[in-house]
This record gives C-alpha cells, sequence and structure tokens, in this order.
C-alpha cells in the first residue's frame, strides 16, 4: 500500500547517508595518504615494490585515482550531498597540486591537476544525468506534477522540519465514466485542467501531487484556509466543466471530494497521515454532499470498526459462516414463481450476526467482495442445481455480482467454471449487476455481459433509476431484466411524480425488448398500480420474505 512506501523511502535515505559517510572518510584518508606520500617520497624519487621501482609520482597518482573513483560513487549513490563532497574534495587535490608546481617550480604535480580536473567534469556528467533521471521519476507524464514518489519525499521533508502542514486527498470520482465515454484525449485534458485548478487554489502556499489515475495529494501551509478551500472546490466543480473551450465546446459534470488531515495534531508518522487522509476522503465520498471532510478522532474508531469487520468477513469466508436467503420473484399476473434472488447472511459461531449493509459495503473497498460474490455463486448453484434442473417450471435463480467482480478479465471463466462445477443449467442462472458497473469499466462489464448471454446466462440490471446511466447507453445495454429500485416504489401511491418516473421505467424497458421487475413492494395498492402500468414481475414483503433454503426448496417443489 501506498503509505508502506513511506518508511522504505526513509529507511534509504538513512544508508544513502550512512554510504556517503563511509565513503567520505575513505576520500579524506586517501587525500592524508597523497600528503603523506609526497612527504616522504620527493617527486624524483623512486618507490621500490618488491623488485621493481615505481615513480613517486605515478604512486600519488594511483592514490589520487582511488579518490577520484570515491567521488564519483559518491555521486551515484546521492548526486546532491555525493557531487559537492566531489567537488571539493577535486578542487583540494587540484589546490594541493598547484601549490606543490608553484613551490618546486616542476611541473610534475601537473597531470595529477589536469587528472582532478577531468574528475570533476565526469562528476558533473553524471550528476547532471541522475538530476534528469530523478527528475522524470518523480514526475506524472500526463500532468507534469510531482507524482507519488515525489509526495512520499515532499511528506519526509515537512516532518523532517517539524513545521506543522495539512495533507489533502482529492479524488475525481467519476473520471473513469467521463474517460469512457468522452475519450482518453478529453479525459487527459480533464486531468490536466484539473491540476492547473488545484496549483491555483493553494494559492502559492503549498504542493500539488498527482498520486494515482483519478487522485492528487496537496502539501499545504499550516495558515492555507480549508474552508476557502472547500468552497472553491464547490465554485469550481459545482457544476459544467469545460474541457474545449473551441466553436463545439465539450462539457463534463465530475464528481470531486477531499480529505485533510493535519500535522502534527492528527498524526506524526506518514503513514498514519496517508492512512487519515484517505478515510477523510472515504467520509467525504460516502457523504455524497460534502467535498471536503477534515479527519477528526471519530472517523478513527469508525476506521477501527472496519478493521474490525474485514477480520469478520474473512472468518466468516473462512470457517463457512455465512448462508444464504432465498427471495421469491413472481409473476405479476398470475402470481407464478419466477425465481428467487439470493440473499447472504451471517452466523457467527458464538450466535451473532453482522448485517449485510454493514460488511457489503467494507468488503468492496477490499478484495473480498470479490471473494463473497464467488461464495455466493458457487453454494446458490450447489444448493439449487439438482432441484432447478428436476423442476417442471424453469425456476430462475438471481445472484448479484459487484462491480468489481465484473469489471475483471477473468469474470466470465470464473462463471463458467463454477456452473461446470455445479452442473447448473446457464439458461437458469440471472446473474445481477448495477448500473455502477457500467458507470466504473463500460467496455470490459459490456464484454463480459454479452459473452455471459451466449452462454445462456440471463442478465438483470438492479437498482435501476439511481442515475448512474444515461439514456443512450441505457438502450445498448445487452440485459433481460430491468430492476426498479425499491426507493423509487416506497411512495407511488401518493407521489405522483415517482409513479410517473416508475410507468416511464416500465414502458421504457418493454421498448428496449426487456421485462420489468419491481422490487420491494409490500402493498396491494402498489401492486394495483405496477399491474396497471403491465409490470412483468415483483418481488416483496407483500407476497413472500426471504425464504430459508429448506423453505425454498418446499416451494419448488410445490
Amino acid at each position: 500500500m501506498w503509505y508502506n512506501d513511506s518508511t522504505m523511502s526513509l529507511s534509504k535515505i538513512t544508508n544513502k547517508k550512512l554510504h556517503i559517510t563511509v565513503l567520505t572518510v575513505l576520500a579524506a584518508l586517501t587525500f592524508l595518504a597523497t600528503i603523506v606520500s609526497n612527504a616522504l617520497f620527493p617527486s624524483d624519487s623512486s618507490v621500490m615494490i618488491g623488485k621493481m621501482a615505481l615513480p613517486a609520482n605515478s604512486l600519488n597518482g594511483v592514490i589520487q585515482l582511488i579518490m577520484f573513483v570515491f567521488g564519483m560513487i559518491m555521486t551515484c549513490i546521492n548526486y546532491r550531498v555525493g557531487a559537492r563532497i566531489s567537488y571539493v574534495m577535486v578542487a583540494l587535490v587540484a589546490l594541493y597540486d598547484l601549490f606543490g608546481i608553484m613551490k618546486t617550480g616542476s611541473l610534475a604535480p601537473l597531470p595529477g591537476m589536469l587528472n582532478a580536473l577531468v574528475c570533476g567534469g565526469m562528476i558533473a556528467i553524471i550528476s547532471k544525468q541522475f538530476r534528469l533521471l530523478e527528475r522524470e521519476s518523480r514526475t506524472d507524464y500526463v500532468t507534469g506534477l510531482t507524482n507519488m514518489r515525489g509526495f512520499l519525499d515532499i511528506l519526509n521533508e515537512r516532518i523532517e522540519s517539524k513545521l506543522p502542514f495539512t495533507v489533502v486527498y482529492f479524488r475525481i470520482d467519476n473520471f473513469r465514466m467521463i474517460n469512457d465515454n468522452l475519450g482518453h484525449d478529453l479525459g487527459t485534458k480533464l486531468l490536466q485542467d484539473v491540476s492547473v485548478k488545484l496549483i491555483e487554489m493553494t494559492h502559492g502556499k503549498g504542493a500539488v501531487c498527482k498520486t494515482s489515475s483519478s487522485e492528487f495529494a496537496l502539501v499545504l501551509d499550516a495558515d492555507f484556509n480549508l474552508n476557502a478551500f472547500r468552497n472553491e472546490m464547490k465554485e469550481i466543480f459545482g457544476g459544467k466543466f469545460i474541457l474545449d473551450d473551441s466553436d463545439y465546446p465539450v462539457y463534463c459534470y465530475p464528481r470531486v471530494y477531499a480529505g485533510a488531515v493535519k500535522y502534527p495534531e492528527d498524526a506524526m508518522e506518514p503513514t498514519v497521515l496517508i492512512k487519515y487522509a484517505d478515510v477523510a476522503l472515504y467520509h467525504a465520498i460516502k457523504s455524497h454532499n460534502k467535498s471536503l471532510v477534515i479527519f477528526d478522532a471519530e472517523m478513527e474508531s469508525e476506521d477501527a470498526s472496519q478493521n474490525r469487520i474485514e477480520g469478520i468477513i474473512k472468518e466468516c469466508l473462512a470457517g463457512d459462516y455465512f448462508y444464504l436467503m432465498y427471495q421469491p420473484q413472481y409473476d405479476m399476473q398470475d402470481k407464478k414463481l419466477r425465481g428467487f434472488e439470493t440473499l447472504i447472511r451471517t452466523l457467527l459461531p458464538d450466535g451473532s450476526y453482522i448485517r449485510p449493509g454493514e460488511f457489503i459495503p467494507v468488503a468492496e473497498k477490499t478484495n473480498l467482495i470479490i471473494q463473497i460474490d464467488r461464495y455466493v455463486l458457487r453454494r446458490a448453484l450447489t444448493e439449487m442445481a439438482e432441484f432447478v434442473k428436476n423442476s417442471e417450471d424453469e425456476i430462475l435463480i438471481s445472484v448479484n455480482m459487484s462491480a468489481n467482480s465484473i469489471c475483471r478479465e477473468d469474470f466470465v471463466d470464473s462463471i463458467r467454471s463454477i456452473l461446470e462445477e455445479t452442473e447448473f443449467p446457464p439458461n437458469r442462472l440471472e446473474v445481477e449487476i448495477t448500473e455502477y458497473s457500467f458507470a466504473e469499466s463500460g467496455e470490459t462489464t459490456t464484454a463480459n455481459i454479452e459473452a455471459l448471454r451466449k452462454m445462456g446466462v440471463k442478465i438483470a440490471l438492479d437498482d435501476f433509476g439511481t442515475g448512474y446511466t444515461s439514456l443512450a447507453q441505457l438502450v445498448k445495454l445487452p440485459v433481460n431484466l430491468l430492476k426498479i429500485d425499491k426507493s423509487l416504489v416506497d411512495d407511488i401511491e401518493t407521489n405522483t411524480t415517482n409513479r410517473d418516473f416508475v410507468n416511464a421505467i416500465i414502458y421504457m424497458g418493454h421498448l428496449m425488448g426487456c421485462d420489468v421487475l419491481s422490487e420491494g413492494v409490500e402493498t396491494q395498492m402498489q401492486i394495483d398500480l405496477l399491474r396497471e402500468q403491465n409490470c412483468d414481475y415483483v418481488q416483496g414483503f407483500i407476497w413472500d420474505r426471504p425464504l430459508y433454503y429448506e423453505a425454498a426448496i418446499a416451494m419448488i417443489k410445490s
């Protein structure tokens, strides 16, 4: 994860300092060796090495060469500090040789002085190349901003200075949808324009970094006004955002959120600062109407609660403490059983449980949701395979799949594998997906859905009407069933706007060649109104609550 890199960065800095120190000591010793050698052996004398007589100047040249090698190694380790020490070392050698020429009137030290100048030039070249490489490694290619590596370095430098500052995480939450709908060129233009706006919004009081595909990190001075920043966010990104101001301008509506954490009030370690900024960003996204959320201690306790729930999910997966319930679906006209929607539940060994509304959102933030999806699919098909195959009615088993699963390249293969493993007929399986799946990864999701349909699997679009899909996208969706979200059905008896909207969805679904099912139906008046509009299917407490496995099997048999 991101915040592990900051610790690694600190350890690398420490190692570099140690290496530079050691090499500096060695270089100083070689310089002293040069002085001692000159004192012991005049320039016109010879040094006996075994039976070979070596001129004293040659010995001094070898010692200086070793020192120059140490300098170049220091420059490679740290082009800033190492190069500066090397320049000092080379200058001392050159001045020492120049002093020798002036003192003795002999040109014998001249080659050493020239070698020092050549070495200085080489160190300058090496230092420049490393400077360019580091600049590229710390720069985001698309926006030209400092990237995640550079952000970690800035964070560590700020912490070392002991001065207060604020970290803000900024995310374009619907960037992938904008990128898919408008194209990658305009997606790139959006990132570039946003980076310019963020720089302007800092008013010269901090640094702006791009840490991932649609996320930015800001390191701001202690006196930066976060409330003014929040207001600017709403003003700049609250409406349409112009990407192309030509004769045919292109607009988009980015959903932006930000989370802020303060040093040293909230945390003093880089890993904790990043974690808390991410927690605050998550709360901003969850609240929807808050563009900027500042971290507080309550969020930390909530984060601890999420960690506890994540541990329970892992425990349930490992110990098989999940079980399924089956929500019946009926034909609206004759109340004939259409099939069941599978619902996951928990029962821990101590008799306690955790509601899906608590553990599903936590699972969706991690890869645990993918494991849950596959668990539910395998268990549902295993439990129902024999009874569905032997039933004279074409009973459907409907299984929900998350956006995290449906956009994976191995999604279709995993479905096919489970179908073969359980020997469940593909034409009796219905996969439920949400509009959000298409918003997150339209092309991959559509390709996966089309592949499933070729296998005979039916596709239902769940929670329809929540607003993620445009009408242009909707008519192209390869689905068999539209499921009207419960929130739209709840008050159709009294709310004429919702009633008209539900009626429009039913009409639109039939226009697309889809069946339509209403969720969460609880009153007879809702049944009557939906029947008047030719809604095809219904599920809800009005006709049946979710059933345990044994009751669902009994219903199929009867």
